[in-house]
């Protein structure tokens, strides 16, 4: 906790302006201060979304710096490698969307041809 009032203090942010900003309750930071409440991942996810620039390793474990490395090349790969397997899934998605297309036209042409049957099977009974 006192790892987070020094970025705060860093960055001339208020408890009640953090708080406001990461959706927590007003005195959150007290309380936890107090050490009558714990940090959950929730909140945590909530810091990294507002404050991208605040280090969570740091925040969390004091190693490192405060700063967050936005340009870190394994975050880059890992970019990279989601985006690469994105496209893969959706041109799996797209090719399994036509074979499924082909396979509704040869059902539907199929219930055509035993309509015609029927039909044709009707006539010569009357």
């Amino acid at each position: 906790m006192d790892r987070l009032y020094r970025y705060l203090a860093q960055h001339d942010i208020s408890a009640y302006a953090f708080e406001h900003t990461c959706g927590l309750s007003n005195g959150y930071l007290g309380k936890q201060l107090k050490g009558k409440g714990n940090i959950g991942s929730a909140v945590i996810e909530k810091i990294k979304m507002h404050y991208p620039d605040l280090n969570i390793h740091w925040l969390v474990t004091g190693q490192g710096s405060m700063k967050a490395d936005v340009y870190d090349i394994p975050h880059l790969e890992e970019v990279n490698q989601l985006q690469e397997e994105s496209k893969t899934y959706i041109h799996v998605q797209a090719t399994l969307i036509q074979s499924l297309q082909k396979q509704i036209q040869q059902l539907e042409q199929t219930i055509a041809d035993e309509e015609s049957i029927i039909y044709y099977l009707e006539k010569s009974i009357q």
